[in-house]
Order: C-alpha cells, then structure tokens, then sequence
C-alpha cells in the first residue's frame, strides 16, 4: 500500500513542481544533512590546521573557502533530488553566488584576501609595535578581515586589512636591537674633542648601549649658533624609549658639570637713532 501525505502518493509527482513528495524530502534531508557534515569536516579541519602551527588567520580563510565550494556541492547535490542536472545546478549555483558575492561582499573578500596574504608574509605579529595605514600601536589582534592594534594612549584602532596590506609597514620590534638617532648642538667656543670624548664615555658607561656595533659621534653640520653633533648608540629593541629619555637627561647634566654648553638661538638687535 503506497503511503500518502495530503491525499498525494510520495512517489507521484506533484501538480505544477512536477516532483513527487519523496523527493522534495530527500532534498530537504540531503540539504540539512550536507550542511552538518560540512561544519563538522571544516571545524575538524581547521583544529588540525591550528595544531600544525599553521597561523589562526590562514586556518579561518582556508577553512572559509573550502566551507564555501563544500556548500556549493551540497546545493547542487540536493537539487539533483528535484530533477535539476547536476552539472547545470552547481554552474548555476555559483554563478548566483559569484554576483552576490562580488557586489555585496566585495570589501569584505578584499579585506579577506589581503588578511590571506598578511598571514603568508607576516610582516608582525600580536605584540608588535608598529606603524600600519598612518596608525601607530601595539599589534593585539589580526582577524580574518581587520587588524586591531592600540595606541601608545591606549586607543583601540581597528583598521581593515585591505588597507593594512595596501599600504606601507613599519614594524619598529621586528629586530632585537635598534639604532638610537640623537643630535646635540654645542657652543662653537667648546673643544669638540673634549665633547666627543665626554659623551663616548657617558654612552659606554650605561649598561643599555650595546658595543658592537659601536656607539658613532660625529659633527653634522655648522649652524648659525651651534655645531651640531649626531649621536648614535645602538640598544636593545625594549630598552630603546627607556634609554632614548634617560640619555637626554643625563647627556645635559653631564655638560653642565664639563662646562660644555648648548646654545640656543639668539639674536642681536641694534637700533640707531636719526638725529
């Protein structure tokens, strides 16, 4: 005896679909089933990825786009169940897909793409302090389609990767050391040996300048008022603001006591008086 639902048989096709019940059942089964599996194989997929030491970041684009053509595969598949071609339903499907997609998601791809090729490159990491899209912070998180960093002032800034990727990078914590760059204008009446020798014996005597490469001291130019000296120690990347401000300090107080001077702009005025 047939079953029947609604006074149909499930094997006799429906007036205007032209599908039977049974069908349509199997389509809704298949559908539901295909997108279980689908989380569940992805999700694996991206836990095995993430215990490889593949980047967070990569794992969510890759796992994104194998969810997508795994989908696309479930659509067709089930369609098949209604009598659609399969081959003519998953062109179809992803035609469909493709136009949504390409209009409404369109920043989002490219934010997705450029989070794609941030995590290939890695130009930071969480951690860094660098200067991204004319922002500069301390990097805390790089998602799938926007980098977060904070700002010396505590700020959160979140700025799309497209923007990130598109532009210029300055990681300053990507080397273990860097350079300090200081300059320093003395009193043309000083003895510029005696200068260099104070302030070489000031750099080696903090424990923060490294000595190879050695610390450099040499004239830059003669200005109107001073001959100005460049200064330039090399320290540990995360000593270089704790040295950059003690220096300064100590470098004045040491001149002051050498009776060298630093001069500032000065300038002398006559006034004549028509009798």
């Amino acid at each position: 005896m047939a079953v029947e639902i609604a006074g149909y048989a499930l094997e006799e096709p429906l007036p205007l679909l032209g599908v039977s019940l049974w069908n349509i059942i199997l389509f809704i089964a298949v559908l539901i089933v295909g997108i279980v599996v689908v989380r569940i194989a992805t999700g694996a997929i991206k836990k095995w990825m993430l215990k490889a030491k593949m980047a967070e970041i990569l794992a969510d684009f890759t796992t994104r786009i194998l969810r997508m053509v795994m989908y696309i595969f479930v659509i067709g598949t089930a369609l098949a169940f209604l009598g659609v071609e399969i081959g003519a339903a998953l062109v179809s499907v992803s035609v469909v897909l493709g136009f949504v997609l390409g209009f409404a998601l369109g920043d989002t791809l490219s934010n997705i793409a450029s989070g794609f090729m941030i995590a290939i490159t890695k130009p930071f990491k969480a951690g860094d302090f660098v200067t991204a899209n004319g922002e500069t912070g301390t990097i805390k998180n790089v998602g799938i389609s926007v980098t977060e960093l904070d700002t010396i002032d505590n700020k959160r800034i979140i700025i799309p990767n497209k923007l990130v990727w598109g532009g210029n990078i300055t990681n300053f914590t990507r080397h273990q050391t860097r350079r300090v760059d200081l300059e320093i204008g003395v009193s043309y009446d000083d003895d510029l040996d005696k200068v260099i020798k104070t302030t070489m014996e000031l750099l080696k005597a903090d424990k923060r300048v490294i000595s190879d490469p050695e610390p450099q001291i040499g004239v830059k130019e003669m200005a109107d008022s001073a001959v100005v000296l460049v200064i330039r120690p090399w320290v540990k990347t995360e000593d270089y603001w704790g040295f950059f401000f003690d220096f300064q300090k100590t470098l004045k107080q040491k001149y002051d006591k050498e009776g060298i001077s630093i001069p500032f702009p000065q300038r002398d005025i006559h006034l004549f008086q028509n009798k």
